[in-house]
């Protein structure tokens, strides 16, 4: 073990002293001449070991970097990196508490606080990969409280509909396939001009659907969207789900951390009257991917819903077995990915997390006053959160498709001159940047460089575009 340990302690060493842009945005025909891919009959010897793996720290982009801003997550959360390794060298598997004595508890206790701060005062929850597969738990779940013998007997019949809003993340369409709803069978349901649900909307839709002889039983709203950071209304959206007997769920991957904040957690007022939340860790708390969990206010649903087989050789009837969390999991072997999410938080406390929300929230202020103040610059959409989706729009240019053209080279320009490293989306027709702040080590410095580049880019690129 000694010679990986040392070949691990110099390699992150190095990472960690050595000054490197945030991207290099190599191209696949240079990175596929520069590194060997192969895997060969004989082994490698250590010195090409320690050399993929620096490799591989240089190639990728470094998502702890402040000029980092392209996807959700951002920045090192060292508790929970420390866990995560010290995860990997545990190895136990979270299906039962013999296997995993203290993960398990641990695991409890992080559940519990979730639910604490969504407003559950009893329930379950567990933690899957992401928040894809919490999203999927929560159509389950729905699926199974709307038609409990479809888990043993399929569809026999029944023509069931689910909804989103049309700014909902794509996990819900992969779900709808995965569980044998059919894509066509999730609507996307319009949203308003800041990106949030309409409840009129939606209501017509069901009715249509209604007439049609569907059976609504399922809303999925969000809780900080992936381009225009929007909160869907849920107390409108639970008194719609009371009237046409929908299970209602939050995706609250991005947005969930707000709760933390006394400050800010008004952001996702009334979250306890969804029947289920997802929670992204590796988001906006920073833990290594993968970290999520689905949290759920109907106490022994999630196991009713999931569990099957595995009894006759692994949950055993002794006395921990009311301590197994495998049952209501939909995987059998699962990490211990509770101990990054678990030992961040134990070190960060409620407060460490409720700073961090609070710092970035700021942040977003300071940057969006900057970019409606500048005569280069064009918000899109309302910044409620931590998005803001702006364009870069001289005043001679006004054709959508040329600057959303431009916008994108902008970005694609910087990442090739290494940072920063940012991504462009698109809303009701018009496309621009999409700046994600989730790293509080940013600065307010940090975001006049990133504007004065965008700027600096842009100009640099105008005479190809006009």
């Amino acid at each position: 073990m000694q010679p990986y340990l040392d070949i691990f302690t110099r390699v992150v060493n190095d990472h960690l002293s050595t000054p490197r842009p945030v991207t290099q945005a190599p191209q696949l025909d240079h990175l596929s001449s520069k590194l060997d891919m192969q895997l060969h009959q004989h082994g490698a010897d250590l010195a090409t070991l320690e050399q993929c793996l620096k490799d591989y720290l240089d190639y990728n982009p470094d998502s702890s970097q402040v000029g980092f801003f392209k996807q959700l997550y951002a920045g090192r959360n060292e508790p929970a990196v420390i866990g995560d390794w010290i995860a990997s060298l545990s190895n136990v598997n979270m299906h039962t508490y013999q296997v995993g004595p203290v993960a398990t508890l641990m695991e409890r206790e992080v559940i519990k606080q979730w639910r604490a701060l969504v407003g559950y005062q009893q329930g379950d929850g567990m933690i899957v990969p992401g928040g894809s597969q919490a999203n999927l738990i929560a159509i389950m779940l729905a699926r199974h409280k709307a038609c409990p013998t479809y888990k043993t007997e399929g569809a026999s019949g029944a023509r069931l509909r689910a909804y989103v809003s049309d700014q909902a993340h794509y996990s819900s369409q992969k779900a709808a396939n995965i569980l044998g709803l059919g894509t066509d069978n999730l609507i996307s349901v319009a949203s308003d001009n800041q990106g949030r649900l309409c409840p009129q909307a939606l209501t017509t839709q069901i009715e249509a659907d209604l007439a049609l002889g569907y059976q609504p039983f399922y809303l999925g709203l969000t809780g900080g969207t992936t381009v225009t950071g929007a909160f869907d209304p849920v107390q409108l959206c639970r008194q719609i789900a009371d009237q046409y007997d929908l299970w209602l769920h939050i995706d609250g991957a991005w947005g969930a951390p707000v709760l933390f904040s006394p400050q800010h957690r008004h952001l996702l007022e009334h979250a306890s009257l969804a029947d289920s939340f997802s929670w992204d860790a590796h988001k906006l708390m920073g833990v290594p991917l993968a970290a999520a969990a689905i949290l759920v206010k109907e106490d022994g649903l999630l196991e009713d819903c999931c569990a099957g087989g595995g009894d006759n050789y692994l949950f055993h009837p002794d006395q921990y077995s009311h301590l197994n969390l495998g049952p209501a999991s939909l995987q059998c072997g699962r990490r211990a990915d509770v101990l990054k999410i678990w030992l961040s938080w134990k070190s960060l406390g409620h407060e460490g997390f409720a700073k961090k929300v609070d710092t970035l929230q700021e942040l977003k202020d300071y940057c969006v006053e900057k970019v409606d103040a500048s005569a280069d610059f064009q918000r899109l959409a309302s910044a409620p959160y931590l998005n803001i989706l702006f364009q870069f729009k001289p005043a001679n240019l006004d054709d959508e498709v040329t600057l959303a053209a431009l916008n994108t080279a902008i970005c694609q320009t910087m990442a090739h001159s290494g940072g920063p490293f940012v991504d462009y989306a698109s809303f009701q027709g018009r496309s621009g940047i999409r700046l994600i702040l989730a790293n509080d080590r940013t600065t307010q410095e940090d975001i006049d460089h990133f504007l004065s580049q965008c700027i600096v880019t842009g100009q640099s690129l105008l005479a190809e575009f006009v």
